[in-house]
């Protein structure tokens, strides 16, 4: 799958945080982050449902259910190695 990514703005100096648009919606999204055992919690008390996954990695994803925008954060100390991962498992979708 095609995907773009740019680093997300964030006040935290040390912060890895990126913003992927991708085909896919949230809620479609969901539903392949489960096949990777992700902990998955979903908030549709919200006028905009909203999502937040994390991985076993420690990488977290948050998002809305009906968009195509997500948010990914990864630990500092292993951002590099997370990134290319994560990116490499988008790219197979």
């Amino acid at each position: 799958m095609d995907f773009q990514v740019k680093k997300a703005e964030n006040c935290f100096a040390n912060a890895e945080n990126y913003e992927y648009l991708t085909a896919l919606t949230g809620a479609d999204f969901i539903t392949r982050l489960s096949s990777l055992g992700a902990s998955i919690r979903i908030n549709e008390q919200l006028r905009r449902p909203t999502f937040f996954a994390e991985l076993a990695s420690g990488i977290r994803i948050k998002g809305l259910l009906a968009r195509n925008v997500l948010k990914v954060g990864y630990r500092p100390e292993e951002a590099i190695k997370q990134k290319v991962s994560f990116e490499a498992w988008l790219q197979s979708l």
